[in-house]
């Protein structure tokens, strides 16, 4: 259910980020399949049960409580989408000819440089992590990629109604798919994999990009405080 759009804004931040984590469940801690049937990656890794996750693996035996360095790498964010994807149909009468369901590159660009900011935030002064500005030892990196983005609408300025007085409701502001690598700094061998989709809270608000890039930072901390978490816990093991 849409109507018109609303006023001139400058940029659309249209969704919600995975919230990926190797904490626990809320229900059952995190743990790693056990037994002959444990589902195995070619590179070694073995399948978190109880994960928050969608898809999560990580190497067996890491002594995490001897990383006590943190490196992200900057995180890409792009409008890919997988092979068997269907763009949504766009109405051309209601949303006009230029409407497009794919973010501009200053947005992917924000939402980047965002993620930083948000790591910056957490991992402060008050933490036992050391932010660290390239790989090395007792390193963790951290590469993460947000793509296969899903807008509930078409990009705000995109639309018809951009420059009228109307509005757009959308129940939440979409999702996105949140893919993160995490390496040893020293060796770059791969110690977990992880792989979500996320999309905003169902509840019906109006679809701006002020509203859609206030949830993109508040997913964005409660990610990195669950990473955060997760490794005090495992280093406390």
């Amino acid at each position: 259910m849409r109507t018109p759009v609303l006023k001139n804004l400058a940029i659309k931040a249209a969704v919600v980020l995975a919230l990926v984590s190797l904490g626990a469940c809320s229900t059952e801690p995190a743990r790693l399949e056990q037994g002959p049937n444990a589902e195995t990656t070619k590179d070694g890794l073995v399948k978190v049960d109880h994960s928050k996750l969608d898809l999560s693996y990580a190497r067996p035996n890491v002594e995490w409580k001897k990383y006590t360095k943190l490196y992200f790498a900057p995180v890409k964010v792009t409008n890919d989408h997988p092979a068997d994807y269907k763009p949504p149909r766009i109405d051309k009468r209601a949303d006009g000819l230029n409407a497009t369901y794919d973010l501009p590159p200053e947005a992917l660009e924000k939402m980047s440089a965002q993620f930083q900011t948000t790591v910056k935030d957490v991992f402060n002064s008050e933490q036992p992590f050391e932010l660290v500005d390239k790989a090395g030892a007792n390193t963790l990196v951290i590469e993460a990629a947000v793509t296969d983005i899903r807008l509930s609408a078409p990009i705000e300025s995109s639309r018809r109604s951009y420059s009228s007085m109307g509005r757009t409701y959308t129940e939440n502001s979409g999702s996105m798919m949140l893919l993160a690598v995490i390496k040893d700094g020293e060796s770059g061998e791969i110690l977990a994999k992880a792989a979500d989709r996320g999309q905003g809270f169902d509840q019906w608000s109006q679809n701006t990009q002020v509203f859609n890039w206030g949830d993109v930072k508040t997913v964005y901390r409660r990610w990195v405080n669950d990473f955060k978490n997760a490794l005090m816990e495992a280093g406390a093991q």
